[in-house]
C-alpha cells in the first residue's frame, strides 16, 4: 500500500480537501475523495486488479493515483462540482462570492499544503464567514492521518515516561 496524496485547495473562497489513497494489493483500488469540513462531497474509485502482475506495480499505482487526484482537482477548478457544492453548503455561498473562475489561470497547480492559507475577512453571519468557521479549516498537514496519530501517541508515551521518573 502506497501513501496517498492530500491537497487543500481554496476554490472560489471555500477551502476543500482532496485525498487519494491506495487500498493495497489485497484490495486493489484507488479512491479519491473531495471533502469540505470533514464531509465527503464527491468520490472516485479505480480498480487496478488487472495490473497486479506489472513489473513495477508501485510506480504504476503511484502514476494512477496522481492522475486521478489531478483529475478530481481539475473538475473542482472547472466548476463541475458547483451544483453539488451549492446543494450541500447552500447556494448563497457560491453566489455571494461571485464568479471568480475567470480569474484563475487555466492550469494553476495547487499551492503546497504547507503554504499559509489566507482567510478573507467577512462579516459574522455571512456565507463566507460560515464557511471559514468549519472545524479544522486552518489545520494543514502533509502527513497522513495515521502518521499524525502515531506521532501524537509516541510523544504522549514519552511524556508519561519522563513524568514517571
Amino acid at each position: 500500500m502506497l501513501s496517498g496524496f492530500n491537497t487543500n485547495y481554496r476554490y472560489r473562497g471555500v477551502l476543500f480537501h482532496l485525498q487519494t489513497e491506495d487500498s493495497g494489493r489485497s484490495n486493489p483500488h484507488i479512491i479519491t475523495h473531495l471533502f469540505h469540513g470533514g464531509n465527503i462531497l464527491a468520490s472516485e474509485k479505480m480498480d487496478y486488479s488487472d495490473r497486479l502482475g506489472a513489473s513495477d506495480l508501485d510506480a504504476e499505482v503511484r502514476a494512477l493515483m496522481e492522475s486521478q487526484h489531478k483529475a478530481m482537482l481539475g473538475r473542482l477548478r472547472a466548476g463541475e462540482h458547483d451544483a453539488l457544492i451549492a446543494q450541500r453548503l447552500g447556494s448563497a455561498v457560491l453566489e455571494d462570492l461571485g464568479d471568480t473562475s475567470a480569474t484563475l489561470p487555466p492550469e494553476r497547480e495547487p499551492e503546497p499544503e504547507s503554504a499559509p492559507q489566507r482567510v478573507a475577512s467577512a462579516e459574522v453571519g455571512s456565507p463566507q464567514r460560515r464557511v471559514d468557521q468549519v472545524f479544522g479549516e486552518r489545520v494543514i498537514s502533509q502527513k497522513p492521518l495515521d502518521e499524525v496519530v502515531l506521532d501524537f501517541l509516541v510523544e504522549n508515551a514519552r511524556k508519561r515516561k519522563r513524568s514517571a521518573k
